[in-house]
């Protein structure tokens, strides 16, 4: 009887404990959830801890101004709301390049960053929102006729295609020489830092059609390039992430 008594009481205390344990965890993931950077006790930590991904902020930014300044309705102040937008981009950018370079100055990880098989797909994200800003450059400068928005824009768009060259060949090299992806875990990420050159070449119709003669045709030729190549490695990775 004692024993039976002891048993009861100790499964009893070992019930509560788990309760217990369960709830002071919720209690925590509730924490975490509401107060993110509650566990980054200095600036130090906050930098160490930031991630190309951020770069999909700018990106996705400057798409919301793009879309909101071609609306094909016609509502005057939509256009200076889609110009404020395309300014938040410009800082977004701006303020996520600083943060990002400021990482791998303190740290020198940017290989660690290179070898890392999920970190390394978000550095497809910069060249896009580098992208973006181009766009946002052609689109609202070209109506009032800036002087110098042509060499500005040709200039970007040209900085912008090395580094989305670079995502494009250097970061799938690494894929399938240093990291390590299972067939089964394959997820659309993979695309990242193959959509830049297509991204670039959209940027390059743009460019062109600020420019004449001989420079708008080699723009032309190099965004179908660029098109091209990054369509066809695209279908590939589709087949793989589909199937």
């Amino acid at each position: 009887m004692l024993s039976r008594l002891a048993k009861e009481h100790s499964e009893g205390t070992l019930n509560d404990s788990i309760v217990s344990t369960r709830r002071t965890r919720a209690s925590a993931t509730r924490s975490i959830i509401q107060h993110p950077m509650c566990e980054l006790d200095t600036l130090r930590d906050v930098i160490r801890g930031f991630s190309p991904a951020w770069f999909t902020v700018s990106m996705g930014t400057g798409i919301v101004s793009m879309l909101l300044y071609g609306f094909p309705y016609e509502w005057s102040p939509l256009k200076y709301i889609a110009m404020g937008i395309a300014l938040l981009d410009l800082l977004t950018f701006v303020v996520t390049l600083v943060l990002f370079t400021w990482r791998l100055v303190q740290y020198r990880d940017f290989f660690n960053i290179l070898l890392h098989p999920q970190m390394s797909m978000s550095l497809g994200a910069a060249p896009m929102a580098f992208t973006t800003l181009i766009t946002s450059i052609v689109t609202i400068l070209a109506p009032y006729g800036v002087a110098w928005m042509p060499t500005l824009a040709l200039v970007l768009w040209c900085i912008n295609i090395v580094f989305a060259v670079l995502s494009f060949l250097a970061i799938p090299f690494l894929v399938t020489s240093h990291q390590k992806h299972a067939f089964e875990n394959v997820n659309a990420t993979l695309l990242l830092p193959v959509v830049p050159t297509v991204v670039a070449s959209s940027a390059g119709a743009l460019v062109a059609s600020v420019h004449s003669g001989t420079t708008a045709v080699a723009v032309v030729l190099i965004s179908y390039a660029l098109w091209a190549i990054g369509v066809g490695i695209s279908l590939m990775l589709l087949t793989f992430y589909v199937v």
